[in-house]
């Protein structure tokens, strides 16, 4: 085990919202859930340094109920078949 921190990155992937100590086991957690918002792995930005932090952008909550999918701000009312 170890600690890294992250930084979470807004949507536009320019500002930060936050930095946040995670402990990982193996590898770095697939979603890091921060005041709510989902914020998914990114790319760190040029200039850092990788193997320092890691790097979180936020996503768009998302939630499926019958008939529909809603993801990103997209709605689609016709699900697949």
């Amino acid at each position: 085990m170890k600690s890294a921190r992250a930084i979470l990155f807004g949507l536009d992937r320019r500002v930060i919202v936050g930095a946040v100590r995670v402990v990982i086991a193996d590898d770095a957690p697939k979603v890091i859930l921060y005041d709510g918002d989902p914020f998914l792995p990114m790319q760190v930005p040029p200039g850092w340094d990788a193997k320092a932090v890691l790097a979180y952008g936020q996503e768009r909550p998302y939630r499926a109920d019958a008939g529909l999918l809603e993801a990103a701000g997209v709605s689609q009312s016709e699900g697949a078949s």
